[in-house]
């Protein structure tokens, strides 16, 4: 086959790869210029140029022709039952009639599912700390693998961090104070360095006093050795 012909088949095929790649491609929390979002939150564009409305359409994936629409509430807001995951692509257009439409923008969206937090919370004796054992799971784990704790007392619900307890367990440093503390263990997705969409759970924790010296005298132990003479 001519050298010529053969080099212009491979280019054409790679270009075709590289189209249906970027076509293809779906939504992760690193693909450049993503806007990651909490699960129940809603998305809220900038209001429209003067004398004209948003136009927004959406894809799961990469496209250059989306075509599922999507309504605005007050003409600039995605609503939460709305918003998820993809590609959402925005126009504006005149409200004259006969208006042209504009060119679209590409905006990716990540939505990030909700962590669940909890803790078995772990009464101890004021001399012997036990472990708080986190219990975490993560419904994302396959795109975002990191996460953030962080351990926190809390009363009259101000939350106080502790010190290097940023671990899924923690086990106070004795001596801990005696009576009871509520304790808290917040955990976030860490994307880039940064935390997003924190869960917790609070749970009481017991602290009790080692028992005073016990005082026995003598007399007052039965079943001891009794004299004898011989």
């Amino acid at each position: 086959m001519n050298t010529s012909i053969t080099k212009t088949i491979l280019a054409i095929t790679l270009l075709l790869i590289g189209t249906f790649s970027r076509v293809s491609a779906q939504v992760l929390p690193t693909t450049s210029g993503v806007s990651l979002f909490c699960e129940g939150a809603d998305l809220t564009l900038p209001a429209a140029p003067a004398g004209a409305v948003w136009i927004v359409k959406y894809s799961a994936t990469q496209t250059t022709t989306p075509s599922l629409g999507v309504p605005l509430v007050s003409g600039n807001k995605i609503a939460v039952a709305d918003l998820k995951t993809g590609y959402y692509y925005l126009s504006s257009k005149s409200t004259v009639d006969g208006s042209c439409e504009s060119e679209l923008q590409e905006i990716p969206v990540y939505v990030l599912k909700p962590l669940v937090v909890n803790f078995t919370p772990a009464d101890f004796c004021l001399e012997s700390p036990l472990a708080q054992v986190g219990a975490v799971t993560n419904p994302d784990a396959t795109n975002i693998p990191d996460l953030a704790y962080q351990w926190y007392t809390v009363t009259g619900g101000v939350e106080t961090a502790i010190s290097g307890a940023t671990a899924k367990d923690y086990t106070p440093t004795a001596p801990a104070t005696v009576g009871t503390k509520t304790h808290r263990l917040k955990v976030g997705y860490v994307i880039n360095g940064n935390k997003y969409c924190a869960q917790w759970a609070d749970h009481d924790v017991n602290v009790t006093a080692k028992p005073v010296k016990p005082t026995i005298t003598p007399g007052t132990i039965t079943g001891t050795a009794t004299a004898v003479t011989f």
